[in-house]
C-alpha cells in the first residue's frame, strides 16, 4: 500500500483512507466510528447503514460540541483566575 494510505473497517466495509497522521491513530478513530455505529445498531431497529451513520455522525458531533464549550468554559476559568493572581502581583510589588 503506498505510503499514507490506511485500510481501516467500519461497520463491515473496508476503506483505504489518505492521511498524514499515524496509522495507529487514524485506526483508532476508525474503531471509535465502528463503534458508535455498532452501539446504534445494537440499540435501535435501522434498516438502513446510512442512517446508523448519521446517527453516529450526530452523537459524535455532540461530543464535540460538547467537549468544545468544556473547553471554553475552563479556559474562561484559568483567565479569571490568571487575572485575580496578577492583580494580587502588582498589589504586592506596589507596597
Amino acid at each position: 500500500m503506498a505510503p499514507g494510505h490506511i485500510r481501516v473497517n467500519i461497520f463491515g466495509s473496508e476503506y483505504t483512507l489518505m492521511s498524514d497522521n499515524d496509522e495507529n491513530f487514524v485506526k483508532e478513530i476508525a474503531r471509535y466510528v465502528d463503534e458508535k455505529m455498532r452501539e446504534i445498531d445494537k440499540n435501535q431497529n435501522i434498516n438502513s447503514s446510512t442512517r446508523v451513520a448519521v446517527l453516529a455522525a450526530l452523537n459524535v458531533a455532540e461530543e464535540l460540541f460538547q467537549e468544545r464549550l468544556y473547553r471554553t468554559k475552563l479556559s474562561d476559568q484559568l483567565n479569571e483566575e490568571a487575572k485575580k493572581i496578577n492583580l494580587k502581583l502588582q498589589e504586592v510589588l506596589e507596597e
